[in-house]
């Protein structure tokens, strides 16, 4: 005779919190992934009217729009830090146009090159923990107000670490102590 031993109700809980917090951290692995870039994939979708490896600029519509935004940044902290591909002469230039934005919003702004990384085109924003900055979410908001495509995605430090224990010649960017947030400036989608 075969018995039948039913599943405890509170392990039958915890199964599925588990498989949902499973879930959960595999599709933010994926936006990580996609963030970050890999050096090969398919390219990022363009902003509507775009054209493929057109010279980005910001209309002074735009540049106002991410004006108000940064300046309503009440915080004791307003800074930004950015990583771009120097070498690439249209993304170094559209990172300096934003870079003068958040200066003459009043922000600190820290930049830095991209260490030898291609990053995916596009911008993107890491956030180092689970919990944007207020300050991070200004930056995030003030692009995005200004009609600038941006994808973004939390907890990047814990993704890094655990990126360099399974594959210690992994590359990707790499905060600094201090850092919260980094906004990554790649080539112009297309």
């Amino acid at each position: 005779m075969v018995q039948r031993v039913g599943i405890p109700a509170a392990l039958a809980i915890a199964l599925f919190a588990a498989i949902v917090y499973i879930m959960r951290l595999q599709s933010e692995l994926a936006s990580l992934r996609q963030a970050v870039g890999a050096r090969q994939g398919a390219p990022a979708a363009r902003a509507p009217g775009a054209t493929p490896g057109a010279p980005r600029t910001i209309t002074d519509e735009q540049r106002q729009a991410m004006l108000e935004v940064l300046r309503a940044e009440t915080g004791p902290v307003r800074k930004v830090w950015f990583q771009v591909e120097q070498n690439r002469a249209e993304s170094a230039a559209f990172a300096k146009t934003l870079e003068q934005t958040f200066r003459d919003a009043g922000w600190d702004v820290e930049v830095r090159d991209s260490g030898g990384l291609a990053f995916k085109p596009g911008v993107s924003v890491l956030v180092a923990d689970e919990d944007w900055p207020p300050y991070a979410s200004t930056a995030y908001d003030a692009l995005q107000k200004a009609g600038i495509d941006v994808k973004a995605a939390r907890g990047y430090r814990a993704y890094y670490e655990d990126q360099k224990r399974a594959r210690p010649d992994w590359t990707g960017p790499q905060l600094a102590a201090d850092q919260t947030y980094v906004v990554i400036v790649g080539r112009s989608p297309g």
